[in-house]
């Protein structure tokens, strides 16, 4: 929830339509049949034309859709110039809304709620503006594919495969992580990270929920968006995960690789990913396992709490790499829990069979680029968690849909089998891909599991000081050096 909301209620449509029996009629497989399709012949579409105008600006002018018919460029003029407009004021909102946040002495807190307002209101009327291209969307492809070859990919990644320990190590040097000014918002006090990603070199965005009322050890939730979900850039909605800082725990939202904020010119969010097919996929997942990392490590000076990661669909893929990979990184760079929201342990899978994949015709593309499910084969561990992870079976925490088809319930189930989760940490819904997260509003039961387990592991990190170890109070946040403290339960 943004701060242009205050403290009050979460919007009343997301009440109202996903909450309670109405949401449990809606909320079923038809759901996400119908979500499926609208994704794939209308947001996609139109999310091409938009990104489209968004080369033209980054060039400096050129025609739009070069090689299509006189018309349809006479047609997209428009469309074109409303982009190219409201491009322009979200950048000067952006900017605004940066000089205000990290700036060297806070403003007033009505300033940073009226340039977090200003910003969330271009920012969603910029993305909002492929509606522009609606007339022209049969003639817009939802991808523009760059599929990269097999021996692109050996380039790029070849000697990660000889050395699991190399595979996912994490830089020597890691980036200073920036934090903003606090305001207050619906789900308590709201601030800002940024650094430099260690692996793409741009830079990285995580908005901070900070509890009114923290305590002295909160624990931290860091939370991984899906694919093409870019919530910074849209107005807020009501929010599960973000609503544990009801229950003292802070939630961090990072803004993954080629989405919102880090989004190339002439793409939209989450396309450059899958059109460069399995380079795009293995780079997402170096890059943001990476950052994970570092915001695992920034939480951990910042606070005396427990640390979980997850995500949901795209997040939750990179999240169970982070938590194998983690096997091999320093103690401070560790999560004590796992949230994984529709998730799979079978990526390959998810590519050649999910329900996505197959209505965006990926593999006739990966053919095309000489791909085969034997080629892919030898990079299913850069793809898919190899062995145990580094977090205990009982603090790792499952919710899928038995109907999932995008990240089919097969992948999840085995995954879960692997791992040997208890019952009691599998969640299954009668649900589908997108309808098993909307869930949580009205059945917040795995996220009342992972409070539980986040609640009573309190106190298990204390700040090492050179007179001895002794807690301190974790916000306002200070500089600190961290170590693990030894547990007779353990």
């Amino acid at each position: 929830m943004s701060a242009s909301r205050g403290a009050g209620r979460p919007p009343p449509l997301d009440r109202l339509i996903l909450k309670g029996p109405l949401g449990r009629l809606i909320l079923r497989p038809w759901f996400d049949r119908l979500a499926l399709w609208l994704i794939v012949r209308w947001y996609l579409p139109l999310s091409r034309g938009w990104a489209g105008t968004r080369a033209i600006a980054a060039s400096g002018g050129g025609a739009f859709e070069d090689g299509a018919p006189l018309p349809f460029r006479r047609r997209a003029g428009w469309a074109v110039r409303l982009v190219e407009r409201r491009g322009r004021a979200y950048e000067l909102a952006a900017e605004a809304w940066e000089k205000a946040f990290f700036g060297a002495r806070p403003p007033a807190e009505v300033e940073l709620r009226a340039a977090e307002i200003a910003r969330e209101r271009a920012a969603s009327r910029f993305m909002a503006a492929r509606i522009a291209f609606a007339s022209l969307r049969h003639r817009l492809p939802p991808v523009k594919w760059a599929i990269a070859g097999p021996g692109e990919v050996a380039r790029a990644h070849g000697a990660r495969l000889h050395d699991e320990r190399a595979a996912w190590a994490l830089p020597t040097i890691l980036p200073p992580v920036g934090l903003s000014h606090g305001v207050r918002g619906c789900y308590g006090v709201e601030r800002w990270l940024r650094f430099v990603s260690p692996k793409l070199g741009d830079t990285v965005w995580a908005r901070v929920y900070e509890p009114e009322h923290p305590g002295a050890k909160p624990p931290t939730v860091i939370f991984l968006h899906g694919i093409a979900m870019e919530t910074e850039m849209w107005r807020a909605r009501a929010d599960p995960v973000n609503a544990l800082t009801r229950r003292g725990i802070r939630v961090v939202r990072p803004e993954g690789p080629w989405h919102g904020r880090r989004c190339p010119a002439g793409w939209y969010g989450g396309e450059w990913l899958v059109a460069r097919g399995p380079l795009g996929l293995i780079d997402l997942f170096d890059a943001w396992v990476a950052e994970l990392a570092l915001i695992v490590a920034w939480a951990r000076e910042t606070a005396l709490g427990p640390v979980a990661v997850g995500g949901v669909s795209l997040g939750a893929l990179a999240s169970q790499l982070a938590a194998t990979a983690a096997r091999h990184w320093p103690e401070e760079c560790r999560p004590d829990a796992l949230l994984l929201v529709a998730t799979s342990g079978a990526v390959l899978e998810i590519t050649y069979d999910g329900a996505l994949a197959r209505a965006l015709g990926l593999a006739p593309e990966l053919e095309r680029a000489g791909w085969s499910r034997e080629a892919l084969e030898r990079w299913r561990p850069l793809l898919e968690p190899q062995g145990a992870p580094a977090v205990a079976a009982e603090k790792i925490v499952m919710l899928l849909g038995r109907c999932d088809e995008v990240t089919p319930y097969s992948g999840g189930q085995a995954l879960a089998r692997r791992w040997a989760l208890p019952p009691s940490n599998v969640f299954v819904r009668e649900r589908g891909h997108f309808s098993v997260s909307l869930g949580l509003l009205d059945d917040p039961a795995p996220l009342d599991r992972l409070a539980g387990i986040l609640l009573a592991g309190e106190g298990r990190w204390v700040v090492e000081q050179a007179e001895g170890d002794r807690e301190v109070t974790p916000l306002p946040y200070k500089n600190v050096r961290w170590r693990q403290r030894p547990s007779s339960g353990e």
